[in-house]
């Protein structure tokens, strides 16, 4: 007889249940900051970008001819009789002229490819350069401002200079007036200037067509014939991208050397004949004598492309 001792195990199991995870926390709000480029500020300043290098040279003309020419017996008599307290509408309406018709001409001039190559050397932080907008979005943006420079100048008036205006900025940009010669260039210069400022002498008298008279017209020559042999003190910073470029200009053609002292001493001619026009006293010749002498000494003295500037 046997006896058989058989041995049990026993396995226990511990089950561990974890109590069901808490809901996710939501996330806090956060304020994502529009992108630059799509913020008013932004464009805003895109604009006076492209208006940035010429708002001293004709904004600031155009608003001292438009608002004392308009007031003037002896260029524009029939625009009434004058009184201070006009001064202030006089100028905010030439300011707004000029803006709005200064923004498309200055789109123009910047939006083609050799513009942007050129204005990539001496103006890197205009917008197309810095790329702020592309070359498509200029044209869209010159189009639709075009527009609106035609209608401001329907209800402020110099509809007349604006429509002139356009034809000379497609001539000056799209057909090369601006780099076929230095004095092609000058000329051209010379039409978009007195265009400009015939256009702000009727926007500051209210929009009224004015007839000019004949001393007028004279005066508008002696200018034309200042802005000719001078402007091209604006080209001496940019020689580096007009060669480029492969415009020609008159620092170009002629020399940094001349093309300043041509500046010079017609600038001291022009100091003296604009009173003479005017038949002034001594104490005439006093202030735009001094500003040429001012405009000489800073010429020769001073060559840098900053100090050109």
């Amino acid at each position: 007889m046997s006896i058989t001792v058989t041995e049990t195990k026993v396995i226990s199991f511990t089950l561990n249940v974890s109590p069901p995870p808490a809901p996710p926390r939501p996330k806090p709000r956060t304020h994502h900051p529009r992108p630059p480029h799509l913020t008013l500020l932004y464009h805003l300043h895109t604009l006076y970008l492209f208006m940035a290098s010429d708002l001293k040279t004709l904004l600031l003309p155009n608003l001292i001819f438009g608002v004392l020419g308009s007031v003037s017996p002896a260029l524009a008599p029939s625009t009434g009789t004058f009184s201070a307290s006009t001064i202030p509408l006089r100028a905010i309406r030439v300011v707004l002229w000029s803006v709005f018709n200064l923004l498309p001409f200055t789109i123009a001039n910047q939006r083609l490819p050799n513009a942007i190559s050129e204005d990539a050397i001496n103006k890197p932080w205009r917008p197309l350069p810095s790329r702020r907008l592309s070359p498509a979005q200029a044209y869209e943006l010159m189009l639709t401002a075009y527009v609106v420079a035609g209608a401001v100048s329907a209800v402020l008036g110099g509809i007349r200079s604006c429509l002139a205006v356009v034809m000379l900025a497609y001539c000056y940009n799209n057909l090369g007036g601006a780099d076929v010669s230095g004095a092609v260039r000058n000329l051209m210069n010379v039409s978009l200037y007195l265009c400009a400022m015939t256009g702000t002498i009727e926007v500051a008298a209210g929009g009224q067509t004015i007839a000019f008279s004949g001393t007028a017209w004279a005066w508008f020559a002696v200018i034309g014939a200042v802005v000719l042999t001078t402007v091209h003190i604006q080209d001496l910073p940019d020689q580096k991208g007009d060669a480029v470029r492969g415009r020609r200009t008159i620092p170009l053609e002629i020399g940094d050397e001349k093309a300043r002292w041509s500046v010079v001493i017609l600038d001291l001619v022009w100091s003296v004949a604009a009173p003479m026009f005017w038949h002034k006293g001594i104490a005439g010749y006093l202030l735009p004598v001094g500003l040429a002498g001012l405009v000489a000494l800073r010429l020769l003295t001073k060559r840098s492309v900053r100090e050109d500037k």
